[in-house]
């Protein structure tokens, strides 16, 4: 049903459609407006969706539904959080999931692939933030091994928002 594949430079506005279109339709109705443009704005972009695919410290790829972006997955190969303190980690910068694939078993096939190419690349911790108010991505996290080693502070405009820091080996 799903072709997945690593993402390509062509891909990148499709990346940054899928990006902008889940963040909102994730978390708009639970934050300000203008906190959520100026997030968007400076993460989401075609120039920083085609940055990020040619930087060598970046995993994405795209989980495709014939020619339509799904969901996809992000590795980034960077300092850790200082509560992180298993070998060798990895950061699952995001999943996403479109909307009208949520509860159709994309999610855990993504997550899957992740997990496979992490390992693949010799990494033994796989770690991630995910916002303290997000009850969904929690429990999908811990349904994949996913435990709380801590907090951060993520920065969503100017609204400083507390993410729990979550880890597991593999």
């Amino acid at each position: 049903m799903f072709e997945i594949r690593s993402a390509r430079e062509s891909d990148a506005l499709a990346l940054a459609e899928i990006s902008e279109r889940t963040f909102v339709d994730t978390f708009a109705k639970d934050n300000r407006a203008e906190d959520i443009a100026e997030y968007v704005s400076k993460t989401f972009g075609y120039e920083k969706q085609l940055a990020e695919i040619r930087d060598p410290k970046r995993v994405i790829s795209i989980a495709w539904e014939k020619s339509r972006p799904a969901g996809f997955f992000h590795l980034y190969v960077g300092t850790p959080d200082p509560v992180v303190q298993g070998p060798h980690p990895i950061e699952l910068l995001r999943l996403y999931v479109s909307a009208e694939w949520h509860g159709k078993g994309l999610g855990p096939t993504l997550m899957n692939e992740c997990i496979s190419e992490a390992k693949a690349a010799g990494f033994k911790t796989l770690w991630l933030g995910v916002w303290e108010k997000n009850f969904r991505a929690q429990a999908f996290y811990q349904k994949f091994g996913f435990s709380n080693c801590g907090t951060h502070i993520f920065h969503l405009g100017k609204d400083a928002q507390t993410d729990f820091i979550l880890s597991r080996s593999l």
